[in-house]
Protein backbone atom coordinates (compact mmCIF):
# COMPACT_ATOMS: atom_id res chain seq x y z
CA UNK A 1 0.00 0.00 0.00
CA UNK A 2 1.60 3.25 -1.17
CA UNK A 3 0.68 5.89 1.40
CA UNK A 4 2.46 8.59 -0.59
CA UNK A 5 -0.25 8.35 -3.26
CA UNK A 6 -3.17 9.06 -0.94
CA UNK A 7 -5.39 11.88 -2.22
CA UNK A 8 -5.89 13.27 1.29
CA UNK A 9 -3.76 13.91 4.34
CA UNK A 10 -3.86 10.77 6.57
CA UNK A 11 -4.27 12.44 9.92
CA UNK A 12 -6.63 11.73 12.80
CA UNK A 13 -10.09 13.17 12.11
CA UNK A 14 -13.38 13.15 13.95
CA UNK A 15 -16.34 11.37 12.40
CA UNK A 16 -17.88 14.64 11.24
CA UNK A 17 -14.62 15.76 9.58
CA UNK A 18 -14.56 12.39 7.82
CA UNK A 19 -18.05 12.97 6.44
CA UNK A 20 -17.02 16.42 5.20
CA UNK A 21 -14.09 14.82 3.39
CA UNK A 22 -16.55 12.27 1.97
CA UNK A 23 -18.59 15.00 0.29
CA UNK A 24 -15.46 16.52 -1.27
CA UNK A 25 -14.27 13.19 -2.69
CA UNK A 26 -17.71 12.23 -4.02
CA UNK A 27 -17.98 15.58 -5.80
CA UNK A 28 -14.79 14.75 -7.73
CA UNK A 29 -16.14 11.38 -8.95
CA UNK A 30 -19.91 11.99 -8.85
CA UNK A 31 -20.65 11.34 -12.54
CA UNK A 32 -18.73 8.06 -12.65
CA UNK A 33 -20.20 6.76 -9.38
CA UNK A 34 -23.81 7.60 -10.29
CA UNK A 35 -23.36 6.09 -13.75
CA UNK A 36 -21.87 2.94 -12.24
CA UNK A 37 -24.82 2.53 -9.88
CA UNK A 38 -27.41 3.14 -12.61
CA UNK A 39 -25.72 0.59 -14.88
CA UNK A 40 -26.46 -2.06 -12.23
CA UNK A 41 -29.83 -0.93 -10.87
CA UNK A 42 -31.72 -0.01 -14.05
CA UNK A 43 -31.28 -3.37 -15.86
CA UNK A 44 -32.37 -5.28 -12.74
CA UNK A 45 -35.45 -3.06 -12.39
CA UNK A 46 -36.43 -3.46 -16.05
CA UNK A 47 -35.99 -7.25 -16.06
CA UNK A 48 -37.97 -7.81 -12.86
CA UNK A 49 -40.57 -5.23 -13.92
CA UNK A 50 -41.23 -6.85 -17.29
CA UNK A 51 -41.23 -10.39 -15.92
CA UNK A 52 -43.03 -9.90 -12.59
CA UNK A 53 -44.21 -6.45 -11.49
CA UNK A 54 -42.86 -2.91 -11.50
CA UNK A 55 -43.44 -2.45 -7.79
CA UNK A 56 -41.56 -5.67 -7.05
CA UNK A 57 -38.80 -4.45 -9.37
CA UNK A 58 -38.32 -1.35 -7.21
CA UNK A 59 -38.28 -3.53 -4.08
CA UNK A 60 -35.63 -5.84 -5.57
CA UNK A 61 -33.43 -2.84 -6.35
CA UNK A 62 -33.75 -1.70 -2.73
CA UNK A 63 -33.02 -5.22 -1.44
CA UNK A 64 -29.87 -5.59 -3.60
CA UNK A 65 -28.32 -2.35 -2.35
CA UNK A 66 -25.46 -4.18 -0.50
CA UNK A 67 -24.49 -5.90 -3.78
CA UNK A 68 -24.63 -2.70 -5.85
CA UNK A 69 -22.43 -0.91 -3.31
CA UNK A 70 -19.43 -3.23 -3.79
CA UNK A 71 -18.38 -1.92 -7.26
CA UNK A 72 -18.60 1.61 -5.86
CA UNK A 73 -16.24 0.58 -3.06
CA UNK A 74 -13.79 -0.89 -5.58
CA UNK A 75 -13.87 2.33 -7.61
CA UNK A 76 -13.29 4.58 -4.59
CA UNK A 77 -10.55 2.33 -3.13
CA UNK A 78 -8.54 2.92 -6.32
CA UNK A 79 -9.46 6.60 -6.68
CA UNK A 80 -8.39 7.42 -3.11
CA UNK A 81 -4.87 6.07 -3.83
CA UNK A 82 -4.74 7.84 -7.22
CA UNK A 83 -4.70 4.58 -9.16
CA UNK A 84 -6.23 4.28 -12.64
CA UNK A 85 -9.98 3.65 -12.37
CA UNK A 86 -12.41 2.18 -14.86
CA UNK A 87 -16.16 1.65 -14.58
CA UNK A 88 -16.08 -1.65 -16.45
CA UNK A 89 -13.32 -3.10 -14.29
CA UNK A 90 -15.33 -2.18 -11.19
CA UNK A 91 -18.39 -3.91 -12.66
CA UNK A 92 -16.37 -7.09 -13.20
CA UNK A 93 -15.80 -7.20 -9.45
CA UNK A 94 -19.34 -8.61 -9.06
CA UNK A 95 -18.03 -11.98 -10.27
CA UNK A 96 -15.44 -12.08 -7.46
CA UNK A 97 -17.86 -11.54 -4.57
CA UNK A 98 -18.28 -14.43 -2.17
CA UNK A 99 -21.78 -15.87 -2.14
CA UNK A 100 -21.76 -16.48 1.62
CA UNK A 101 -20.85 -12.86 2.42
CA UNK A 102 -23.51 -11.50 0.08
CA UNK A 103 -26.21 -13.80 1.51
CA UNK A 104 -25.32 -12.60 5.00
CA UNK A 105 -25.56 -8.95 3.94
CA UNK A 106 -28.86 -9.57 2.13
CA UNK A 107 -30.48 -11.31 5.12
CA UNK A 108 -29.06 -10.93 8.63
CA UNK A 109 -27.07 -7.72 8.09
CA UNK A 110 -29.38 -6.13 5.50
CA UNK A 111 -30.38 -3.23 7.79
CA UNK A 112 -27.00 -2.92 9.51
CA UNK A 113 -25.68 0.66 9.39
CA UNK A 114 -22.08 -0.67 9.56
CA UNK A 115 -22.05 -2.56 6.27
CA UNK A 116 -20.17 0.21 4.43
CA UNK A 117 -17.68 0.49 7.33
CA UNK A 118 -16.95 -3.27 7.43
CA UNK A 119 -17.20 -4.07 3.70
CA UNK A 120 -13.45 -3.33 3.11
CA UNK A 121 -12.54 -6.14 5.54
CA UNK A 122 -14.18 -8.68 3.22
CA UNK A 123 -13.52 -7.06 -0.15
CA UNK A 124 -10.13 -5.35 0.19
CA UNK A 125 -8.42 -7.34 2.97
CA UNK A 126 -10.08 -10.60 1.76
CA UNK A 127 -10.38 -12.03 5.27
CA UNK A 128 -12.77 -14.79 6.26
CA UNK A 129 -13.74 -16.91 9.22
CA UNK A 130 -12.21 -16.20 12.61
CA UNK A 131 -9.67 -13.71 11.22
CA UNK A 132 -12.48 -11.59 9.77
CA UNK A 133 -14.36 -11.62 13.08
CA UNK A 134 -11.29 -10.56 15.06
CA UNK A 135 -10.50 -7.85 12.53
CA UNK A 136 -14.00 -6.37 12.87
CA UNK A 137 -13.69 -6.45 16.65
CA UNK A 138 -10.40 -4.54 16.44
CA UNK A 139 -11.94 -1.91 14.16
CA UNK A 140 -14.82 -1.37 16.57
CA UNK A 141 -12.65 -1.37 19.71
CA UNK A 142 -12.83 2.00 21.55
CA UNK A 143 -14.04 3.91 18.52
CA UNK A 144 -17.27 5.60 17.42
CA UNK A 145 -17.43 5.77 13.62
CA UNK A 146 -20.96 7.31 13.78
CA UNK A 147 -22.16 4.99 11.03
CA UNK A 148 -25.70 4.88 12.41
CA UNK A 149 -26.00 8.66 12.13
CA UNK A 150 -24.47 8.54 8.65
CA UNK A 151 -27.01 5.93 7.52
CA UNK A 152 -29.90 7.95 8.96
CA UNK A 153 -28.65 11.02 7.10
CA UNK A 154 -28.44 9.09 3.84
CA UNK A 155 -31.92 7.59 4.28
CA UNK A 156 -33.45 11.01 4.95
CA UNK A 157 -31.52 12.49 2.03
CA UNK A 158 -32.95 9.77 -0.25
CA UNK A 159 -36.47 10.58 0.93
CA UNK A 160 -35.98 14.32 0.39
CA UNK A 161 -34.65 13.74 -3.13
CA UNK A 162 -37.50 11.34 -3.92
CA UNK A 163 -40.20 13.75 -2.73
CA UNK A 164 -38.51 16.78 -4.29
CA UNK A 165 -38.01 15.24 -7.73
CA UNK A 166 -41.56 13.79 -7.67
CA UNK A 167 -43.06 17.17 -6.77
CA UNK A 168 -41.01 18.88 -9.49
CA UNK A 169 -42.16 16.32 -12.06
CA UNK A 170 -45.83 16.80 -11.14
CA UNK A 171 -45.40 20.57 -11.24
CA UNK A 172 -44.00 20.38 -14.79
CA UNK A 173 -46.92 18.28 -16.06
CA UNK A 174 -49.20 20.55 -18.18
CA UNK A 175 -52.44 19.34 -16.55
CA UNK A 176 -51.68 18.77 -12.89
CA UNK A 177 -53.59 16.33 -10.73
CA UNK A 178 -56.38 17.52 -8.45
CA UNK A 179 -56.52 16.47 -4.77
CA UNK A 180 -59.08 13.75 -5.48
CA UNK A 181 -57.06 12.38 -8.39
CA UNK A 182 -53.91 12.35 -6.27
CA UNK A 183 -55.64 10.26 -3.57
CA UNK A 184 -56.96 7.98 -6.29
CA UNK A 185 -53.48 7.56 -7.80
CA UNK A 186 -52.13 6.29 -4.47
CA UNK A 187 -54.30 3.19 -4.47
CA UNK A 188 -54.92 2.52 -8.18
CA UNK A 189 -52.10 4.18 -10.06
CA UNK A 190 -51.70 3.63 -13.81
CA UNK A 191 -48.68 1.61 -14.89
CA UNK A 192 -46.86 4.65 -16.30
CA UNK A 193 -47.17 6.45 -12.94
CA UNK A 194 -45.78 3.41 -11.10
CA UNK A 195 -42.88 3.05 -13.55
CA UNK A 196 -42.07 6.77 -13.38
CA UNK A 197 -42.14 6.80 -9.57
CA UNK A 198 -39.82 3.79 -9.37
CA UNK A 199 -37.42 5.37 -11.87
CA UNK A 200 -37.33 8.51 -9.71
CA UNK A 201 -36.62 6.33 -6.67
CA UNK A 202 -33.75 4.53 -8.45
CA UNK A 203 -32.28 7.86 -9.52
CA UNK A 204 -32.54 9.17 -5.95
CA UNK A 205 -30.72 6.21 -4.41
CA UNK A 206 -28.07 6.38 -7.14
CA UNK A 207 -27.28 9.93 -5.98
CA UNK A 208 -27.01 8.95 -2.31
CA UNK A 209 -25.29 5.54 -2.57
CA UNK A 210 -21.84 7.05 -3.41
CA UNK A 211 -22.06 9.16 -0.26
CA UNK A 212 -22.96 6.17 1.93
CA UNK A 213 -20.25 3.90 0.50
CA UNK A 214 -17.50 6.54 0.51
CA UNK A 215 -18.39 7.65 4.04
CA UNK A 216 -18.04 4.09 5.36
CA UNK A 217 -14.81 3.51 3.43
CA UNK A 218 -13.18 6.72 4.72
CA UNK A 219 -14.25 5.88 8.27
CA UNK A 220 -12.50 2.51 7.78
CA UNK A 221 -9.34 4.21 6.49
CA UNK A 222 -9.23 6.67 9.37
CA UNK A 223 -9.62 3.83 11.83
CA UNK A 224 -6.56 2.21 10.25
CA UNK A 225 -4.73 5.55 10.52
CA UNK A 226 -5.33 5.41 14.29
CA UNK A 227 -4.41 1.74 14.65
CA UNK A 228 -1.38 1.54 12.34
CA UNK A 229 -0.07 5.10 12.58
CA UNK A 230 -0.18 5.87 8.86
CA UNK A 231 0.39 9.54 9.58
CA UNK A 232 3.57 8.78 11.52
CA UNK A 233 4.81 6.37 8.87
CA UNK A 234 4.17 8.87 6.10
CA UNK A 235 5.94 11.62 8.07
CA UNK A 236 9.03 9.44 8.51
CA UNK A 237 9.01 8.54 4.81
CA UNK A 238 8.95 12.22 3.89
CA UNK A 239 11.76 12.94 6.34
CA UNK A 240 13.84 10.10 4.89
CA UNK A 241 13.31 11.40 1.39
CA UNK A 242 14.29 14.96 2.26
CA UNK A 243 17.23 14.11 4.51
CA UNK A 244 18.69 11.07 2.80
CA UNK A 245 22.02 12.82 2.14
CA UNK A 246 22.32 14.45 5.55
CA UNK A 247 21.76 11.34 7.68
CA UNK A 248 25.08 9.71 6.82
CA UNK A 249 27.05 12.85 7.73
CA UNK A 250 25.22 13.29 11.01
CA UNK A 251 25.77 9.64 11.89
CA UNK A 252 29.50 9.93 11.19
CA UNK A 253 29.73 13.06 13.34
CA UNK A 254 27.96 11.39 16.26
CA UNK A 255 30.13 8.32 15.97
CA UNK A 256 33.27 10.47 16.09
CA UNK A 257 31.99 12.41 19.11
CA UNK A 258 31.27 9.29 21.14
CA UNK A 259 34.62 7.78 20.19
CA UNK A 260 36.62 10.77 21.45
CA UNK A 261 34.92 10.97 24.86
CA UNK A 262 37.13 10.05 27.90
CA UNK A 263 36.45 6.68 29.41
CA UNK A 264 37.19 7.71 33.02
CA UNK A 265 34.83 9.93 34.98
CA UNK A 266 36.45 12.60 37.10
CA UNK A 267 33.29 13.66 38.93
CA UNK A 268 33.76 14.46 42.59
CA UNK A 269 32.38 12.15 45.22
CA UNK A 270 29.22 13.49 46.92
CA UNK A 271 29.39 13.83 50.70
CA UNK A 272 25.93 12.70 51.76
CA UNK A 273 26.38 13.72 55.40
CA UNK A 274 27.31 17.28 54.43
CA UNK A 275 24.30 17.57 52.14
CA UNK A 276 22.02 16.33 54.93
CA UNK A 277 23.38 18.91 57.35
CA UNK A 278 22.88 21.71 54.81
CA UNK A 279 19.24 20.69 54.22
CA UNK A 280 18.57 20.54 57.98
CA UNK A 281 20.05 23.97 58.54
CA UNK A 282 18.01 25.38 55.66
CA UNK A 283 14.82 23.86 57.05
CA UNK A 284 15.45 25.46 60.46
CA UNK A 285 15.74 28.95 58.98
CA UNK A 286 12.60 30.94 60.04
CA UNK A 287 12.36 33.08 56.91
CA UNK A 288 12.75 30.26 54.42
CA UNK A 289 9.90 27.90 55.34
CA UNK A 290 6.77 29.30 56.96
CA UNK A 291 5.37 27.24 59.80
CA UNK A 292 2.01 27.70 61.53
CA UNK A 293 0.65 25.96 64.60
CA UNK A 294 -3.09 25.28 64.63
CA UNK A 295 -4.94 24.41 67.82
CA UNK A 296 -7.42 21.52 67.46
CA UNK A 297 -9.47 20.52 70.50
CA UNK A 298 -9.18 16.88 71.43
CA UNK A 299 -12.79 16.14 72.35
CA UNK A 300 -12.29 12.44 72.88
CA UNK A 301 -9.50 13.04 75.39
CA UNK A 302 -11.62 15.55 77.34
CA UNK A 303 -14.63 13.28 77.29
CA UNK A 304 -12.61 10.40 78.63
CA UNK A 305 -11.05 12.53 81.36
CA UNK A 306 -14.36 14.09 82.42
CA UNK A 307 -16.03 12.65 85.49
CA UNK A 308 -19.64 13.26 84.22
CA UNK A 309 -21.05 11.48 81.13
CA UNK A 310 -23.67 13.47 79.12
CA UNK A 311 -24.28 10.85 76.44
CA UNK A 312 -27.69 9.99 77.96
CA UNK A 313 -28.88 13.55 77.20
CA UNK A 314 -28.02 13.13 73.50
CA UNK A 315 -29.97 9.86 73.42
CA UNK A 316 -33.01 11.60 74.94
CA UNK A 317 -33.06 14.36 72.31
CA UNK A 318 -32.61 11.77 69.55
CA UNK A 319 -35.62 9.79 70.80
CA UNK A 320 -37.73 12.98 71.01
CA UNK A 321 -36.86 13.85 67.40
CA UNK A 322 -37.84 10.40 66.14
CA UNK A 323 -41.17 10.49 68.01
CA UNK A 324 -41.91 13.97 66.67
CA UNK A 325 -41.23 12.85 63.10
CA UNK A 326 -43.61 9.90 63.49
CA UNK A 327 -46.31 12.19 64.91
CA UNK A 328 -46.01 14.56 61.93
CA UNK A 329 -46.52 11.74 59.44
CA UNK A 330 -49.48 10.41 61.47
CA UNK A 331 -51.09 13.87 61.35
CA UNK A 332 -50.56 14.11 57.59
CA UNK A 333 -52.18 10.70 57.10
CA UNK A 334 -55.16 11.63 59.27
CA UNK A 335 -55.60 14.87 57.30
CA UNK A 336 -55.64 12.99 53.99
CA UNK A 337 -58.20 10.48 55.35
CA UNK A 338 -60.41 13.33 56.60
CA UNK A 339 -60.28 15.07 53.21
CA UNK A 340 -61.28 11.87 51.41
CA UNK A 341 -64.17 11.33 53.86
CA UNK A 342 -65.32 14.95 53.48
CA UNK A 343 -65.33 14.77 49.68
CA UNK A 344 -67.28 11.50 49.75
CA UNK A 345 -69.90 13.07 52.03
CA UNK A 346 -70.04 16.27 49.97
CA UNK A 347 -70.17 14.75 46.51
CA UNK A 348 -71.64 17.90 45.06
CA UNK A 349 -68.78 20.01 46.38
CA UNK A 350 -67.33 20.68 42.90
CA UNK A 351 -70.65 20.62 41.06
CA UNK A 352 -71.40 24.33 41.38
CA UNK A 353 -67.85 25.48 40.79
CA UNK A 354 -67.15 27.03 37.40
CA UNK A 355 -64.34 29.00 35.90
CA UNK A 356 -64.95 32.69 35.47
CA UNK A 357 -65.98 33.61 31.95
CA UNK A 358 -63.30 35.19 29.88
CA UNK A 359 -64.11 38.80 29.28
CA UNK A 360 -64.36 39.59 25.61
CA UNK A 361 -61.81 42.10 24.49
CA UNK A 362 -62.89 44.54 21.83
CA UNK A 363 -60.38 43.58 19.18
CA UNK A 364 -59.72 45.98 16.36
CA UNK A 365 -60.85 44.77 12.92
CA UNK A 366 -58.11 43.30 10.73
CA UNK A 367 -57.99 44.71 7.22
CA UNK A 368 -55.88 42.69 4.75
CA UNK A 369 -52.88 44.53 3.37
CA UNK A 370 -54.33 44.12 -0.11
CA UNK A 371 -57.09 46.63 0.64
CA UNK A 372 -55.14 48.95 2.96
CA UNK A 373 -55.07 51.97 0.67
CA UNK A 374 -55.06 54.42 3.58
CA UNK A 375 -53.64 54.37 7.07
CA UNK A 376 -55.90 53.85 10.07
CA UNK A 377 -55.26 57.34 11.42
CA UNK A 378 -56.33 58.87 8.08
CA UNK A 379 -59.64 57.01 7.90
CA UNK A 380 -62.66 59.37 7.84
CA UNK A 381 -65.39 58.98 10.42
CA UNK A 382 -68.14 58.31 7.86
CA UNK A 383 -66.66 55.81 5.41
CA UNK A 384 -69.87 55.57 3.34
CA UNK A 385 -70.03 59.32 2.73
CA UNK A 386 -66.30 59.44 1.98
CA UNK A 387 -66.63 56.60 -0.52
CA UNK A 388 -69.53 58.36 -2.29
CA UNK A 389 -67.58 61.61 -2.49
CA UNK A 390 -64.45 59.88 -3.89
CA UNK A 391 -66.49 58.07 -6.51
CA UNK A 392 -68.03 61.31 -7.69
CA UNK A 393 -64.54 62.79 -8.00
CA UNK A 394 -63.41 59.82 -10.14
CA UNK A 395 -61.22 58.19 -7.44
CA UNK A 396 -62.78 54.74 -7.89
CA UNK A 397 -59.97 52.76 -6.20
CA UNK A 398 -60.01 54.89 -3.04
CA UNK A 399 -63.82 54.79 -2.94
CA UNK A 400 -63.83 50.97 -3.08
CA UNK A 401 -61.08 50.87 -0.41
CA UNK A 402 -63.37 52.88 1.93
CA UNK A 403 -66.27 50.52 1.24
CA UNK A 404 -64.08 47.47 1.87
CA UNK A 405 -62.89 48.90 5.19
CA UNK A 406 -66.48 49.50 6.24
CA UNK A 407 -67.85 46.15 5.03
CA UNK A 408 -64.99 44.00 6.35
CA UNK A 409 -65.06 45.68 9.76
CA UNK A 410 -68.82 45.03 9.94
CA UNK A 411 -68.35 41.34 8.97
CA UNK A 412 -65.75 40.83 11.69
CA UNK A 413 -67.77 42.53 14.43
CA UNK A 414 -71.20 41.16 13.49
CA UNK A 415 -70.44 37.62 12.27
CA UNK A 416 -66.97 37.07 13.82
CA UNK A 417 -65.29 36.52 10.47
CA UNK A 418 -61.59 35.78 11.01
CA UNK A 419 -59.35 37.67 8.59
CA UNK A 420 -55.58 37.95 8.33
CA UNK A 421 -53.45 40.68 6.83
CA UNK A 422 -51.94 38.34 4.25
CA UNK A 423 -55.28 37.17 2.77
CA UNK A 424 -56.14 37.57 -0.91
CA UNK A 425 -59.53 38.52 -2.35
CA UNK A 426 -60.48 34.89 -2.88
CA UNK A 427 -59.47 33.90 0.67
CA UNK A 428 -61.43 36.82 2.15
CA UNK A 429 -64.50 35.87 0.09
CA UNK A 430 -64.23 32.26 1.25
CA UNK A 431 -64.00 33.30 4.92
CA UNK A 432 -67.00 35.63 4.54
CA UNK A 433 -69.16 33.01 2.76
CA UNK A 434 -68.60 30.68 5.73
CA UNK A 435 -70.16 33.18 8.17
CA UNK A 436 -72.26 35.83 6.43
CA UNK A 437 -75.84 35.00 5.24
CA UNK A 438 -76.64 34.60 1.55
CA UNK A 439 -77.88 38.17 1.03
CA UNK A 440 -74.63 39.56 2.45
CA UNK A 441 -72.60 37.13 0.35
CA UNK A 442 -74.07 38.57 -2.85
CA UNK A 443 -73.19 42.12 -1.78
CA UNK A 444 -69.61 41.11 -0.95
CA UNK A 445 -69.32 39.30 -4.29
CA UNK A 446 -70.21 42.52 -6.17
CA UNK A 447 -67.82 44.51 -3.98
CA UNK A 448 -64.89 42.14 -4.55
CA UNK A 449 -65.62 41.97 -8.29
CA UNK A 450 -65.54 45.75 -8.55
CA UNK A 451 -62.30 45.89 -6.55
CA UNK A 452 -60.56 43.33 -8.81
CA UNK A 453 -61.68 45.25 -11.91
CA UNK A 454 -60.24 48.53 -10.59
CA UNK A 455 -57.16 47.30 -8.66
CA UNK A 456 -55.95 44.58 -11.02
CA UNK A 457 -57.66 45.36 -14.34
CA UNK A 458 -57.23 49.14 -14.07
CA UNK A 459 -60.69 49.62 -15.56
CA UNK A 460 -63.82 51.44 -14.49
CA UNK A 461 -66.19 48.97 -12.78
CA UNK A 462 -69.44 48.33 -14.64
CA UNK A 463 -71.69 48.58 -11.59
CA UNK A 464 -74.23 50.96 -10.11
CA UNK A 465 -72.03 52.38 -7.39
CA UNK A 466 -74.85 54.29 -5.69
CA UNK A 467 -76.98 51.14 -5.52
CA UNK A 468 -74.01 49.20 -4.06
CA UNK A 469 -73.57 51.88 -1.38
CA UNK A 470 -77.27 51.72 -0.50
CA UNK A 471 -77.15 47.92 -0.20
CA UNK A 472 -74.11 48.10 2.13
CA UNK A 473 -75.84 50.80 4.22
CA UNK A 474 -78.99 48.67 4.49
CA UNK A 475 -76.99 45.56 5.45
CA UNK A 476 -75.08 47.33 8.23
CA UNK A 477 -78.14 49.36 9.36
CA UNK A 478 -80.14 46.18 10.10
CA UNK A 479 -77.42 45.10 12.47
CA UNK A 480 -77.43 48.41 14.34
CA UNK A 481 -81.25 48.35 14.72
CA UNK A 482 -81.14 44.77 16.04
CA UNK A 483 -78.46 45.81 18.52
CA UNK A 484 -80.58 48.74 19.76
CA UNK A 485 -83.69 46.54 20.13
CA UNK A 486 -81.71 44.03 22.15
Amino acid sequence: MELNRLSFNPRKRSAYETFDLTVLLVKQHAVALVSLYLMMAVPVFLIVGFLVNWGIGGFVVWWLKPVFERPLLDYMSKAVFNQPVNIMSSLKLLKQLKMTDMLAHLTVFRLSPNRAFLAPVEQLERLSGERKTKRKQVLFASTKPKQTLWMLFCVHFEFILLMGISALTIALVPHSFSAQEAMYQIFEAPIWVEVAFNFIYIFSISLVAPLFVTGGFLAYLHRRVELEGWDIELAFKNIRTRLAGVVSAVALLLLTTFTLQPSTSYAEQIDKQAVKEQVTALYNEPNVIETETTWVPNIEAKASSSDSDWSWLIDVFTAIGEVFGVLVWVLVGLLVIWLVYYLMQKRGFFANLSLPERSKVNEQPVIPTLFAEIKSKDLPTDLIAAAKQCFEQGQHRLALAYLLHHALSWAQQRHEVRLHRSMTERECKRAIDARVPNQGQAIFARLFSAWVTVAWGHKTPDIDFIELIEQIKAMTAETKEQAHEA
